[in-house]
């Protein structure tokens, strides 16, 4: 700010003392870290995540570019009929089912990569979608489950 003194002093040193409060510390994100599955679970059931300190490091995680871009990444992989080969003790998808739903997963994909605010939500419904090896991506032959959960997904980003 240009003015010395008074209210404008004021208000940014509460703007910088407000934006330091909200920050999870050290031990929430790695808490978080540890803990990610049970806290995407909460936050896709609907949890506030400034409820705790570990919620906000989660939603700070999932919200961040670098996550994005790997959700990304992993929804393009779906879409080419996951044509990875899985490890051998993992699932693979039903490939009617991506082919089904390749422009929506690729939609996503791109939306993801793109700047601008997503709700945490609507991400961690997408990587537990990718991850959850009894969902939609791996149960659903035709793909109908699957692109609802999208649907679902992109309506809990905001996109």
């Amino acid at each position: 700010m240009l003015m010395h003194g008074g209210r404008a002093e004021f208000v940014a040193d509460f703007d910088r003392f407000a934006a330091g409060r909200f920050e999870p510390g050290l031990t929430a994100r790695l808490a978080a870290r540890a803990r990610g599955h049970a806290l995407d679970r909460a936050l896709i059931e609907g949890a506030d995540p400034a409820a705790t300190a570990q919620l906000a490091a989660r939603a700070a995680r999932l919200t961040s570019m670098s996550m994005r871009r790997e959700v990304a990444r992993a929804l393009d992989r779906l879409a080419l009929d996951g044509r990875d080969t899985p490890g051998r003790w993992q699932a693979r998808p039903f490939k009617r089912a991506a082919r089904a739903n390749a422009r929506e997963l690729h939609a996503l994909a791109e939306r993801l990569r793109e700047p601008g605010p997503l709700y945490a939500r609507g991400i961690a419904m997408l990587s537990r979608l990718l991850t959850e090896g009894t969902g939609p991506a791996y149960s659903d032959r035709r793909g109908e489950l699957l692109a609802q959960r999208l649907r679902d997904a992109r309506v809990a980003m905001g996109a």
